[in-house]
């Protein structure tokens, strides 16, 4: 893993602009640069207690949603599980820097001691090392629905066993504003391995942004346009936005 520092927007065009060539990269940012880059399900406080998350989430929104999935439908099970916040084996991800970027600095109000973090990955290498084909994935294809369903069935036994203790880059597919805006994707965890010991210098990347930059490059995405109404485009976030705005 190589790693990078960032003062400012520019700085970060040019970091970018200095990696080994690649037809895509994927970006997510932390407002701590010493978060792990695990999914949210793999936390200390969450282990081992995947399938009860998962399939009590199932019986109690299937109650509230209005245009509920089959039941065996896992891969839109999870993703709605994703948006609305559940721990879950996907690691989500951006194919914008800037909106990686927003995520790192946004609260620099509170955590402008705290140095922030941009990971920058190729996403298409890392299907590679882990034995898939270099194109992206689904999260709706057939390899990707036998990495899910152990989060609902642990005892489930995948037709293919090379699919086991295995990382994959895939993009979402349901149609929302949300994923369209921060041009999300996923990496789906069928393991506890972690991705900075499966990626090596050329395909991980690891930009650091100092407490003292946050605010500057926080206010330079604003000029750019990239807010929180823009990276959650609902009334309420336009609600909050113009109410600091006029405050």
């Amino acid at each position: 893993m190589s790693e990078y520092k960032i003062y400012c927007i520019g700085d970060l065009i040019e970091v970018i602009n200095s990696l080994p060539k690649a037809d895509i990269y994927w970006y997510r940012g932390f407002s701590n640069v010493d978060y792990p880059l695990i999914p949210s399900v793999q936390r200390e406080e969450f282990l081992e207690k995947e399938q009860y998350l998962a399939n009590d989430f199932y019986m109690k929104a299937s109650v509230t949603l209005n245009d509920k999935p089959d039941y065996r439908n896992y891969s839109a099970w999870i993703s709605i599980m994703r948006h609305y916040g559940l721990p879950t084996r996907l690691l989500d991800w951006s194919k914008s820097p800037l909106i990686s970027a927003y995520f790192a600095t946004n609260k620099w109000k509170e955590k402008s001691d705290v140095d922030g973090c941009i990971w920058v990955m190729n996403p298409e290498e890392l299907n590679v090392k882990e034995g898939f084909k270099r194109y992206l994935y689904s999260i709706d294809s057939h390899t990707a629905i036998q990495m899910i369903r152990p989060a609902f069935k642990k005892e489930y036994v995948p037709e293919n066993p090379n699919v086991q203790n295995k990382i994959l880059a895939c993009y979402p597919i349901e149609h929302n504003m949300r994923i369209y805006v921060q041009q999300s994707a996923f990496t789906l965890h069928n393991t506890t391995r972690r991705l900075v010991d499966i990626l090596d210098e050329n395909s991980l990347f690891k930009i650091i942004i100092p407490g003292e930059a946050k605010e500057r490059i926080a206010k330079e995405l604003k000029v750019l346009g990239v807010t929180l109404s823009h990276i959650y485009p609902d009334s309420e976030n336009i609600a909050k936005e113009l109410s600091d705005r006029y405050r």
